[in-house]
């Protein structure tokens, strides 16, 4: 276990470079739509580009957890760093290639889809690496606010991604892409230098295990992975059309869509970065009594952007958003840590971490099917999901507590 002093340092080096690859995604998803429509892409070309980068993200999320246990978390998260800024300077290149006429249609979109899974391929390594460090230096009691500090860079990414999209769109759709090459440049020299070297995982605990071995694995902890994978099988349903949704439904031009998707997330993530520092670090709500207050507010919140007609409806379900999903990951994801095994660490630190991507998978070519039968249809089964997810998180729940 680390000092205060030096966890201190750790936590913000780890926040940092998980700030600059959440600018990056936020830039990326606020930009997306719009730059298809640009290139003459459809929905499809977009919902497939995310879905199948999304789904080489998750497995190699899992590949990643377990080579950072026996590696090193440095050496790894160096490593998805490095990845992450190489392939987004490709997948920018991609579409400028395309925007200048020198490839269209087809091998276009095959241009998009390569470089962008090549990019996942690499990039997979940060998440993991990232949040097994946390967990490794966090004891049980202390892994929510752990976890929570780790990933609150994600919300303050997705309030400062779309602001920075909006602000240099005006310069070209691609000017934000090409600039999130120098951030993550700027936070793998940060880490380079500035955190310490954890040991390997399987060395850290090879003590303990010969004690700890002898508890049984559960399946506990796979129904809060499996609640995460519905969390943002919603947000990514919500994600692909949203864009559109302004296009089509508000009429806006690419360029102004793009513009109010990044402020509709602002918004969102402000909101869920209030619940993280004001509720989840301080640690004064368990993390069972967060999950059954965050998926009920996720369900209404898509319920709202149903049967919003107004942007002043479709804000407050943003922001109601923003606060279910401050604390439904940190919760869940503390959540499945904690009921598992120690022989099952590497294995569920790897797919929590994933569940962004598979959520990822799912969500972008559901929601482009139902959005061609109609615009505001993709909201409505996002919420479905998440109330059906929700009875069984609470089924589950009340048997850990009759167990107990």
């Amino acid at each position: 276990m680390l000092s205060p002093s030096a966890s201190t340092i750790v936590f913000r080096v780890l926040f940092c470079a998980l700030l600059a690859t959440s600018v990056g995604q936020s830039v990326m998803l606020t930009t997306l739509p719009s730059m298809g429509r640009q290139a003459n892409l459809s929905e499809f070309h977009i919902a497939t580009i995310m879905s199948s980068s999304a789904l080489i993200f998750a497995f190699g999320t899992n590949v990643w957890s377990k080579v950072a246990k026996r590696a090193g978390f440095k050496r790894i998260l160096i490593v998805g760093l490095s990845g992450y800024s190489l392939g987004t300077f490709a997948f920018a290149s991609a579409w400028m290639a395309g925007f200048s006429g020198i490839i269209s249609g087809t091998n276009l979109f095959l241009a998009l889809l390569i470089s962008r899974s090549l990019q996942s391929t690499i990039m997979s390594a940060t998440p993991p690496s990232a949040v097994g460090y946390a967990v490794a230096i966090s004891t049980p009691q202390s892994r929510v606010s752990a976890i929570s500090k780790v990933t609150s860079a994600s919300n303050v990414g997705q309030i400062v991604g779309p602001a920075y999209a909006g602000l240099l769109v005006g310069f070209g759709l691609l000017a934000p892409l090409y600039s999130i090459v120098l951030l993550t440049l700027l936070a793998l020299t940060l880490v380079y230098f500035k955190l310490p070297v954890l040991p390997p995982l399987s060395q850290q605990k090879s003590a303990q295990q010969t004690s700890d071995n002898n508890q049984a694995p559960s399946k506990v902890p796979y129904v809060f992975v499996a609640a995460c994978i519905c969390v943002f099988c919603a947000m990514a349903m919500m994600q692909q059309s949203l864009g559109f949704f302004f296009i089509d439904f508000y009429d806006y031009s690419p360029v102004d869509a793009a513009r109010q998707v990044g402020f509709a997330m602002m918004v969102s993530a402000a909101a869920s970065l209030t619940a993280q520092f004001g509720w989840v670090q301080k640690g004064r709500i368990s993390k069972e009594a967060m999950i059954t207050i965050a998926l009920p507010l996720l369900g209404l919140a898509y319920l709202l952007l149903f049967l919003q007609h107004s942007l002043f409806m479709l804000y407050a379900a943003m922001t109601l958003m923003g606060l279910g999903m401050g604390m439904a990951y940190p919760s869940l994801a503390a959540a499945a840590t904690t009921y598992c095994a120690p022989s099952q660490q590497a294995t569920i630190t790897g797919l929590i971490t994933a569940t962004t991507a598979m959520g990822y998978v799912i969500g972008p070519p559901l929601a482009a099917l139902i959005y061609q039968l109609d615009i505001a249809l993709p909201f409505a089964i996002a919420s479905a999901l998440i109330a059906a997810t929700t009875c069984v998180v609470y089924i589950t729940l009340r048997r850990i507590r009759h167990v107990g």
